[in-house]
Formats: structure tokens, sequence, C-alpha cells
């Protein structure tokens, strides 16, 4: 896995947007996935000229190219939430072994840098444009598409409407693997899954959205 974000510092606190998860080589889009900010992953290095290119090519495809900063995009560590991401879509959890050639999108419902989760949801009460990603929805480009925002942000008063704005704002498509209704669904961070992946309660979940992602 090689993994590509936007990286920004901006008045003590640090932003991570448009997470990028490249598997193999293929620069197609091949699934996405929002959770609740970005974790413990750091910058080790600059995209290199061919990695620019590429994301270029990507934005021009996939997403809306005009808005892409390339001086701020650099190449990240993978932290455990990405290991975990790749086991949903490779099948991992479900003791299969699919093989991801292609790009999975890593959005947040908001944009703190800060594996301490708590604490990122108290540094939100800021005024900045990097806070939040605005209509991600609509580059899914329908792919399957996991929705892991973690009870935090559900439980949260200025969170808990962005992430059912995302949801609802989904394609048909997207949302046909969860419940119509955004409050009928449990949305489980990947941490969560590689916890109660083996628990009995988690079954139903493992059988039916997890499948879902790989289909």
């Amino acid at each position: 896995m090689k993994v590509y974000a936007e990286y920004f510092e901006e008045d003590g606190l640090v932003f991570r947007t448009n997470t990028i998860l490249q598997f193999g080589d293929s620069w197609e889009l091949i699934g996405n996935i929002v959770l609740a900010n970005p974790g413990s992953a750091s910058p080790f290095a600059k995209v290199s000229d061919s990695t620019i290119d590429n994301l270029e090519l990507f934005y021009s495809k996939f997403r809306n190219k005009e808005n892409l900063i390339l001086e701020n995009w650099y190449e990240f560590s993978p932290d455990q939430t990405m290991q975990r991401i790749e086991k949903i879509f490779n099948g991992g959890y479900l003791q299969k072994n699919k093989e991801l050639n292609g790009v999975i999108q890593l959005f947040n419902t908001f944009n703190i840098k800060n594996q301490n989760l708590e604490e990122a949801i108290h540094q939100i009460d800021i005024n900045s444009n990097l806070l939040f990603s605005v209509g991600i929805e609509k580059y899914f480009h329908d792919k399957p598409t996991y929705f892991g925002f973690s009870s935090a942000v559900l439980d949260h008063e200025v969170l808990k409407p962005i992430a059912e704005n995302i949801f609802n704002n989904s394609s048909n498509k997207i949302k046909s693997i969860y419940k119509s209704e955004f409050g009928d669904n449990s949305f489980y961070h990947p941490t969560y899954i590689n916890r109660a992946i083996n628990q009995e309660h988690f079954q139903w979940y493992k059988n039916s959205i997890l499948e879902s992602i790989l289909e």
C-alpha cells in the first residue's frame, strides 16, 4: 500500500485531506471509505514527479482537478487504521484473499489530524476552510463505499449532521448495502471491526456489510 495525501499546518493544527490509498500499480478508483478524522499516519516525503503526473490524471478522471494543490501533497506511512481498511476491501476479515489493484479514497468527517478522536473533536471550534471537505459524495462514483463514522461523531451535534448529509446525498447504489434510514445503521470504525470480528453479536454485520463491500 502507498499512501498519498494533502498535508497542511495552520494556527497550530495539522490537517490531512484527500487521502489516497494505492494498491498495486493501477490508478483506477476501486472503492471509498469515510471515517471520523485523520489519525496517526505521518508524511515522510514530498510526492515524486511521476506521482504528481498520476495524481493529475486521477483528479482529471475522478475528482475536481482545479482543487488540486500539488505543492501540499506528501507520501505517508500507513497507520493501523489504513491496514484495517485494506482488510475490509480485500476480504481479510472474511478469510478471503482478494487482490487489490487501484485506489481507495479515504475521506473523513473532519480533517484535523489527531489520533486522539475526543481531543480532535474539541478542536473543531475554529474557522478554517480546511476543517471540512464538502460534497465528497459526488466523488464516490458508485464504487463500494464503507461508512465508518464512529460513535463519537454520531453523538456530536455538529459532526452528526455532516455525516448524515454525506450518507443521504450518496447515490442509491452506494446506500443499497445499508438500511435506508441513516439512524437505523451502525457505522463502525475499522478499529472496532478489528476488535469485534469474531464476536457472535457482530456476525450479522460481518455477513451483510463486509460481504457487500466485496461484491
